[in-house]
């Protein structure tokens, strides 16, 4: 130790201030390149080693800084002996190599270090010392960097509507880092200019590089490839993004015809040859709209984007693979492929065709199979026809012998049927005429004219036979042989004189042993026997032919034969094809209203369940499925589904009550709307049989769209509704919630349809839009999770079916903007072919926003037009093309102003038009109040907007802040002015560009407090605070604390939320710490925690649950608590500020202060809560 104290006062005097040494140690270009290299790079908050290698030393020194006069060594290590302040205070090791080993990197290691090395003890040894320096580095959390255009991932592929820059960032990192454009080329990158930036803040940087114009690289190409490479340590440090610059024009492509048969595969090769620097293919649907299917990369073998078509890419050399093809698989296919300078495009234009089942071509009066001869005339026609046939084919008739057209004719004309399922039938009709007499017999042959490559190449050949010795001429010229001889044909009448007789006495006998028994029943009727005469009964199905029986079959029958037909006939969004109710139809949420609260039904079969002859209303929001859920029901009936309390109903009755007239009863509606014309069934007829079925059901849909709805009292609806009328049916009345029928509340049972929740939304996806497609169900559930405001739009079955179709259909892009609500439904409406535009295209247009708002403001008007005033208004070419592409519907309404006199059957009728969904009459109408912000005072703006329900209609204020930001400056100024507007102009804020980061800030604070949801706020206030905390949740802000006072909410297990009492749904808040529930007097039961602790649960992050003001169970199932339990969080019972309760989850019992409660004490608690409540 004496040897080191005495080398350490060497190092001392070395130090002291002698030029020698000082110029010595600074001026030694060696030491750069000595042991230790510098710079060393150090992560922050890790363990972090100073790396040299040193090697036969005596000692070595590290010092903090370059000045070694002012500073004395904090750590050394010689002669195998670790020493100074530095290791005595753990900061700091040293390596038996003489390396510096830091035990946890902070920034103040940031800084040059200095070692010096000694070789011997020897005083007069020339010292070695060496420099380092040390940057402390953050890596960044990001694997790669960020390219806004890409959303967060790593490739993307965007199409540019307009001239866009393009930012790439690499954020939280130490040091800054360096990012670089490039425009990609096989033969070479080329750097694009950029604009550098660093935002530097207290311990990290965010570097980004700005390109002002993304075009600069299109080199004149549809598409290109721009790189940004960063210089930092990323895993990854190259992020790409496809741009495409242009449209894609197929006018001169000439695509290469190709054919393929339904259900069948075919491959379309693109570039097998070539190794381009990347690869697109696109469609153009037949009806002229175009979606992306895949984009590839393949410089780096990536594809960055792939649609859920039933479609497959090969990644190596791009060819197309079309599975299981459908009739929406036709259209332009385009591959366009290129290497960054040059651009090729191969094309195709695909038929799908369809074999008919039967593969054969008909003739009339001709066996299907094999060739056939038939007796004619010398002139007359031939029908020939193809029956399910894609595409319509064209036929011809020839003659065989071809010198028969020289003095023969034959001439036709083809008729061509759509059958709505794809498939056609072609029919053709010919004159013929022969004039050479000569001929016994003559052939022909129909056959396909132009054939197709892969199609039918059938041909029917026949013999006609002009031996007209035995035969009589038909109608359509030819002959029929003669069968039956004059005593032949006697005998035959004389025979069925006797099955007549024979028929005649045995239903006499029967009808003698019916009257024998007055009070034989239906029961009889039915098969089974009469308790009233066990020795008389029917066999099983033979039921006496009364005028009553025969009456029930045929309007069972009638009904039945109604009913298939509107099931068979359900169409889907953006899809033509004729689906059944069975295959498209997914039961959603349903709640029934029971001792004043709404609570869970399993399934649409408890609607029908109960007394027989209950009164039930189904009310449900618009685009909530009550007119399909009718459908279905009455699909049960027909085929008598086991599961249906509906099998073993007699008689079903479904009627929109949109066709009922004022003063029309359900039976003259039943045979006006549902029976075929010619029945033979009267009105008396028809309600004998009701009267007299078994357990009867009539479904009367859409109270709500019933002309007479205001003169309700005087209808015969009303009587049915209050068991006045029909007093042996269960009737079902649907309707919207704010729409409801006076009825007797004793009477009726109310049930209600909550939407699609997360199973629903599921099983649509996977058995009707992306069925046996797997990758085409996971894009849409990843498109769906990116949506603002999906618990919103998802739950609406009818929305929801809309954008899953268009998604799935790829014309829905996976890089749209999904901060806000306005882009979003921007882009639904472009997948539907509209201008989106907020500019006013039209004088015309700029009148239907402005009728849109004017609608909007009217409550409870349904946003209805007749088709005739919108028309007017708008003109007929708006309208058509909001009609056309799905935007405005169309439904025929009884005429309840018309006063011309009319038959039964006759009904005066006009059409009414409302939008697809009410969000998009929001959109329209958010242009108009756009653009009346932007030009009016705030006077005349604060007028237009005291007309809005902000809580009905919220869109309409988010749309046009998210329309036009002067606009929103005004609207949101006037917003936070309302009562309780405050946060729901947060929500406006957001929908601006760049509005997200506006909220953060408010959001933080709003969350760092209590937040409080109370019966009395306005429901304005409820839903923007629930909005808000969901936004707080998904950006993963902190929530202390959620109170909810006195909202008697449920957990709704399918869908993940809290749905309270007001029907606001609370979502899964993974960030809440704390959850508060306050209920004066409410007392809960062991079911109402186990939701309340089944939603704590899946806030990951919650730590407790406190009840206050309430009476809770004094124990608790272990079966309950074991969810807590697991989850680590506590619940606390408070009743007064001290003591409170807290629940032991192994026990299941409350204890305070470690002691468990008393029953006398519990019930001391509940005396003294229900007095508090009381008053």
């Amino acid at each position: 130790m004496a040897r080191i104290a005495g080398l350490f006062l060497l190092v001392l005097s070395m130090l002291s201030p002698t030029p020698s040494f000082s110029n010595v140690f600074i001026s030694f270009p060696e030491l750069v390149s000595s042991p230790c290299e510098s710079p060393q790079y150090l992560e922050l908050g890790q363990t972090g080693t100073i790396q040299c290698n040193f090697s036969g030393f005596f000692g070595v020194y590290w010092y903090n800084s370059t000045d070694l006069k002012r500073s004395g060594p904090f750590l050394y290590y010689a002669q195998g002996e670790k020493s100074g302040g530095g290791f005595s205070s753990r900061e700091f090791d040293i390596h038996p190599n003489g390396s510096l080993i830091i035990a946890n990197v902070s920034l103040r290691h940031d800084h040059v270090f200095t070692v010096i090395m000694y070789e011997t003890d020897n005083a007069e040894t020339k010292p070695k010392p060496n420099l380092v320096e040390v940057i402390v580095t953050v890596i960044p959390k990001q694997n790669y960097p960020l390219i806004d255009a890409c959303m967060g991932t790593q490739q993307c592929f965007v199409k540019l509507e307009t001239p866009r820059n393009l930012t790439c960032e690499v954020r939280s990192a130490r040091p800054a880092v360096n990012v670089t454009f490039y425009a990609e080329r096989t033969t070479g990158n080329r750097v694009l200019p950029g604009t550098f930036e660093v935002e530097e803040s207290r311990m990290v940087s965010k570097s980004a590089v700005v390109l002002v114009n993304a075009s600069i690289a299109s080199n004149y190409n549809i598409f290109g490839v721009i790189s940004c490479v960063s210089s930092s340590h990323l895993e990854m440090d190259k992020s790409s993004v496809l741009l495409q610059y242009g449209t894609v024009d197929i006018t001169n492509s000439n695509p290469v015809p190709t054919y393929i048969e339904l259900n069948k595969g075919k491959v379309l090769t693109c570039c097998s040859s070539k190794q381009p620097l990347y690869l697109v293919w696109k469609m153009q649907m037949t009806n002229g709209s175009s979606i992306n299917i895949t984009a590839i990369v393949n410089k780096n073998q990536k594809r960055v984007y792939k649609s859920s078509r039933r479609y497959e890419v090969n990644i190596d050399d791009g060819a197309l693979t079309i599975r299981n093809a459908a009739i929406s698989d036709e259209g332009i296919y385009v591959c366009v492929y290129g290497d960054g300078i040059n651009e090729t495009l191969v094309s195709y234009n695909v038929s799908v065709f369809i074999i008919p089942g039967d593969k054969y071509m008909h003739v009339k009066r001709c066996s299907p199979e094999g060739h056939c001869a038939i007796s004619s005339n010398r002139s007359g026609t031939l029908t020939c026809s193809v029956f399910g046939i894609r595409p319509p084919v064209g036929l011809e008739w020839s003659f065989v012998d071809e010198s028969m057209l020289e003095t023969s004719t034959i001439n036709g004309t083809t008729q061509v049927e759509d059958n709505f399922d794809g498939t056609y039938d072609v029919i053709l009709e010919s004159a013929y005429s022969l004039s050479d007499t000569s001929k016994e017999s003559i052939r022909l042959r129909c056959e396909i004219r132009g054939k197709l490559p892969g199609q039918l190449e059938w041909a029917k050949m026949i013999k006609l036979s002009l031996n007209e010795e035995d035969v009589h001429p038909t109608d359509d010229g030819h002959t029929s042989d003669r069968g039956i001889s004059s005593g032949g044909l006697a005998a035959v009448v004389i025979f069925a004189v006797g099955v007549l007789c024979f028929v005649g006495i045995g239903m006499y006998l029967v009808r003698r042993r019916n009257n024998g028994n007055p009070k034989t029943s239906f029961r009889q009727y039915r098969g089974v026997p009469s308790t009233e005469d066990t020795n008389q009964s029917f066999p099983l199905g033979d039921i006496p032919d009364t005028p009553m029986t025969r009456h029930k079959k045929e309007l069972r029958e009638q009904l039945e034969s109604h009913y298939k037909e509107c099931c068979g006939s359900v169409k889907l969004p953006t899809d033509d094809k004729l689906r059944n109710v069975k295959d498209i139809f997914v039961e959603e949420g349903i709640e029934a209203f029971v001792s004043d609260v709404w609570q869970k039904s399993e399934t649409y079969h408890h609607i029908l369940e109960g007394e027989s002859n209950e009164r039930i209303i189904l009310e449900g929001e618009a685009g909530y499925g009550k007119s399909i859920l009718c459908l279905k029901m009455a699909h049960d009936w027909v085929t008598k589904s086991d599961s249906s309390p509906l099998k073993d109903v007699d008689i079903l009755v479904f009627l929109h009550m949109r066709y009922l007239e004022k003063d029309m009863t359900i039976c003259q509606a039943i045979k006006k709307y549902i029976l075929p014309a010619d029945t033979n069934l009267s009105k008396e007829d028809i309600k004998k049989v009701i009267s007299s079925a078994n357990a009867p059901v009539i479904i009367l849909d859409g109270f709500n769209r019933y002309p007479h709805k205001d003169d309700y009292k005087q209808t015969e609806v009303k009587k049915i509704m209050l068991k006045q009328a029909f007093t042996n049916c269960r009737v079902m009345l649907t309707t919207r919630t704010t729409i409801l029928p006076q009825t007797a509340s004793a009477l009726t049972k109310r049930m209600r349809l909550i939407g699609f929740d997360k199973s629903a939304q599921d099983e649509y996806i996977s058995n009707v839009v992306a069925v046996k497609d797997q990758l085409g169900a996971d894009r849409i559930r990843s498109v769906l999770g990116a949506i603002p405001d999906a618990l919103v739009f998802c739950q609406v079955p009818l929305f929801f079916g809309l954008l899953v179709h268009l998604i799935h259909q790829g014309r829905i892009e996976l890089d749209f903007n999904v901060l806000g609500v306005t882009y979003f439904v921007k882009q639904v409406i472009s997948a539907l072919n509209f201008n989106t535009s907020s500019g006013d295209k039209t004088g015309e247009e700029a009148t239907f926003y402005q009728e849109s708002f004017e609608e909007l403001c009217k409550p409870n008007t349904g946003l209805l037009w007749r088709k005739s005033a919108l028309n007017k208004i708008i003109g007929s070419p708006t309208y058509s093309r909001y009609s056309r592409i799905g935007i405005l519907i169309e439904e025929e309404i009884c005429d309840r102003s018309s006063h011309v006199q009319l038959t039964d059957m006759e009904t005066q009728y006009h059409t009414e038009v409302k939008f697809y969904h009410n969000v998009f009459c929001e959109w329209f109408a958010a242009h108009y109040l756009a653009s009346l912000a932007v030009s009016c005072d705030e006077a005349e703006l604060r007028q237009k907007l005291q007309r809005v329900n902000f809580y009905d209609h919220q869109y309409l204020l988010r749309f046009a802040c998210g329309l036009n930001s002067a606009a929103a400056e005004k609207i949101i100024q006037y917003v936070e002015s309302i009562d309780d507007g405050e946060k729901f102009a947060m929500l406006c804020i957001m929908e601006r560009e760049g509005g997200i980061q506006e909220i953060i800030g408010t959001v933080k604070k709003l969350c760092a407090t209590p937040v409080t949801i109370e019966k009395e706020d306005t429901m304005l206030l409820q839903r923007s605070i629930t909005q808000l905390l969901a936004i707080a949740s998904q950006n993963k802000i902190p929530i202390e604390i959620l109170w909810l006072v006195n909202m008697e909410g449920y957990y709704n297990q399918a869908r993940e939320f809290l749905t309270l009492s007001s029907g606001i749904n609370v979502p899964k808040l993974e960030t809440l710490n704390q959850i508060s529930i306050i209920e004066s007097g409410k007392e809960f039961t062991e079911r109402d925690l186990r939701g309340i602790f089944q939603y704590a649960s899946i806030c990951k992050n919650l730590a407790g649950v406190r009840f206050r003001g309430c009476i809770l169970p004094l124990t608790v199932d272990k079966r309950i608590t074991k969810t807590m339990r697991d989850s680590q969080i506590t619940v606390d019972w408070m009743v007064s500020v001290k003591p409170f309760y807290r629940l032991n989850m192994k026990k299941g019992l409350w204890e305070v202060n470690g002691d468990v409660l008393k029953k006398k004490d519990y019930q001391k608690i509940v005396t003294r809560v229900r007095d508090m409540a009381t008053g």
